[in-house]
């Protein structure tokens, strides 16, 4: 039994040591984005500076929905002006407390891209140029009255 167990020891290979992973072995996932979550993306550092400012520092956020996107084009002055208002759903959570309920808000943005319908004045290679402002803010957790 000894001689069989000294043989197969010899000729069967048995690894101890662990193996890394290969990095060209990683894979790449194709996972299907909505237009919203790209757009959310992009404004993600704006809504985070709105709910940090209506609701505290250590309030943090998700995104639920896109409640509605208008263009808005004044015509009124001397000049035509162009922007979008968004209107997103996220829900508010302290990341100090546990077991807290999550509260559902609606945030309003003014975005404004500093074109004209589409044009490109500037040729614009970045979105720096690009302004976002709160609009309004409605708790619909509580009494607080909106912005």
């Amino acid at each position: 039994m000894l001689t069989f167990l000294i043989l197969m020891s010899l000729t069967v290979p048995i690894s101890l040591a662990h193996a890394d992973k290969d990095p060209s072995s990683k894979i790449n996932k194709e996972i299907y984005a909505s237009p919203e979550e790209l757009l959310v993306d992009m404004i993600n550092p704006y809504i985070t500076e709105i709910v940090n400012k209506e609701c505290g520092e250590g309030v943090n956020w998700t995104f639920e929905r896109v409640n509605k996107l208008e263009l808005i084009v004044d015509h009124t002055g001397s000049e035509s002006k162009s922007w979008y208002e968004l209107e997103l759903m996220i829900r508010t959570f302290s990341s100090n407390l546990k077991n807290e309920a999550i509260n559902l808000d609606t945030v309003t943005v003014q975005i404004d891209p500093k074109t004209y319908f589409g044009s490109i004045e500037g040729k614009r290679k970045n979105l720096d140029e690009v302004s976002v402002k709160a609009v309004k803010y409605s708790h619909h957790h509580d009494n607080k009255k909106n912005q």
